[in-house]
Parts: structure tokens; sequence; C-alpha cells
């Protein structure tokens, strides 16, 4: 058995969804910065905390990417405003998304 060149991961289909593997090591090298910074402005942080804290930033920063950007492109506003995903002005919704909770649960 050869080697193949390429990424190695824990699924034989890394090296054939480049863009994928791309996205994934951009978002690693955001977290990776915004981690440096917090550790700057945050030196008594232990590792555990400062990834975390990172982690939720980077996950908010993937979140508003995907429903201010991509989700209006490939859905389109119609369907945005039908199930209620257009982000609000400022805070977070704290409301019941009932088909999400209803799709996990069955």
């Amino acid at each position: 058995m050869h080697e193949r060149a390429g990424t190695a991961a824990g699924d034989s289909r890394v090296n054939e969804q480049s863009v994928l593997a791309v996205l994934h090591t951009l978002w690693v090298r955001e977290h990776n910065r915004i981690e440096s910074i917090l550790h700057r402005l945050n030196p008594h942080w232990l590792g555990q905390q400062l990834y975390q804290e990172t982690r939720r930033i980077v996950s908010a920063l993937v979140q508003h990417i995907t429903y201010a950007e991509f989700l209006p492109a490939v859905l389109g506003t119609d369907v945005i405003d039908k199930y209620g995903l257009r982000l609000v002005d400022s805070g977070y919704y704290d409301g019941e998304l009932v088909y999400i909770l209803s799709i996990l649960t069955t």
C-alpha cells in the first residue's frame, strides 16, 4: 500500500473537497489569530479558557456570515423572511425556533 499525497484527516475524502479544506484552514488560522489577541489582553487565562472564549467568537462569526450573507444568497430574501431567519439589528434572537426543535427531536 502506498501513501497518497495530500492532507491527512479522519476521512479518506479529505483531499476530494479542496474548498472545504481551505475553509477549515482559514477558520483555524482565524481562531489562532483571535486566541493570540485574547491571550495578550488576558494573560491570566489558562489554555482551556482561551480556547473556549475564542471558540465562542469564531462560532459567532461563522453564524453571522451564514445568516447575513450565505443563506440570503442561496435561499433568497423571501425564504429568509418566511422562516424568520433574518438577523436582528442588535442583541440576539431569544425566541423559539419550533421547526428546528422538531427536527432535532425526531
